[in-house]
């Protein structure tokens, strides 16, 4: 939609209002920044996308491009006899939570960015194919011109600890050079605390916001890992809701509920990305990682389980900084 500030004040966020503006959504919506003119890349499993919260971004021809590299066809959508039901599942979670729009039910921060969907992951099997999907997509991404990666992915099947150094890992290294290509990666941290050191990769790679995940008072997830990385740095970056995080449901295409993990905290700082780079299209993903850690809720005392803390996307839009 096009919207002026004066209809923005009217916006109904429904359930979705408690998580954004726990962040300071609603306040950058209301000064004209929701995504335009952003490109953001969403990785997961699929994505139900004849749901009625994604409706506005394909009548406004905002969905620019979509490629499954599971089966190497151009469907992201679950298809009979392919795919295993659900499979669509996660990715319908991760995309309405980012960038999702329905007056009086459900809104994204970037309800107004154009999207890239790339269907990454194999939801029966956990294999080491993933990860090169994931790259492949990174690359893909990159093609089609992404401003923004948001993945609620992670791989630890085939790694220890001592291997998150920001170096070895495959989608670390290729997270890491979509950041030297321009691309803003936010990359759930994974469900693995509360203990030290439980991140997986691509969430130790050294240049994108890993996302922790808290809950409505914003205190940590239990289940919200932690670094430090193997070799020494501090994550997660930054965090946002991800207990109980107010999305769309796949089972029809009008379900609406709540979901749970790192995986819903991820979108929500994708999208803020989104809504700083409308306010700041010249800023390198470098700068929107500081401005947006620089602003956060822990910023003078960070640590290993809330990173810089909660983030407040109106103070980073305003950060001088960069």
């Amino acid at each position: 939609g096009d919207f002026s500030a004066g209809v923005l004040d009217v916006l109904n966020y429904g359930p979705s209002l408690e998580q954004l503006t726990q962040i300071n959504v609603p306040n950058a919506h209301i000064a004209g920044y929701l995504g335009q003119g952003v490109r953001v890349c969403m990785m997961d499993t699929g994505y139900r996308k004849d749901h009625i919260v994604f409706a506005s971004a394909y009548a406004e021809g905002r969905v620019i491009a979509e490629y499954d590299f599971v089966f190497n066809d151009g469907n992201t959508q679950d298809s009979v006899g392919q795919d295993a039901a659900g499979q669509h599942s996660h990715g319908t979670l991760t995309w309405s939570t980012l960038g999702g729009e329905l007056d009086g039910t459900h809104y994204g921060p970037a309800f107004e960015s154009e999207f890239l969907l790339a269907k990454t992951e194999y939801v029966p099997t956990e294999t080491q194919v993933e990860e090169d999907n994931w790259v492949a997509g990174m690359e893909w991404a990159d093609l089609n011109g992404a401003d923004v990666i948001s993945s609620s992915l992670a791989y630890s099947d085939w790694y220890v600890t001592a291997n998150y150094n920001g170096d070895f890992c495959v989608t670390t290294k290729a997270a890491d050079s979509a950041a030297v290509l321009g691309i803003v990666v936010c990359n759930s941290m994974g469900n693995s605390g509360p203990g030290a050191s439980t991140l997986a990769a691509p969430a130790d790679a050294d240049s994108i916001i890993s996302v922790g995940a808290v809950d409505a008072s914003g205190t940590i997830a239990g289940f919200s890992s932690r670094g430090p990385t193997a070799d020494g740095r501090m994550k997660p970056e930054l965090c946002a809701r991800g207990v109980s995080t107010s999305c769309a449901t796949s089972s029809t295409t009008t379900s609406f509920g709540s979901a749970s993990g790192t995986s819903l905290s991820c979108p929500l700082i994708g999208g803020a990305v989104a809504v700083v780079l409308s306010a700041h299209p010249t800023w390198t993903p470098m700068q929107v990682r500081e401005a947006l850690m620089m602003t956060a809720s822990q910023f003078c005392s960070p640590n290993n389980t809330y990173g810089w803390g909660i983030i407040d996307v109106m103070a980073a839009i305003n950060y001088d900084g960069c």
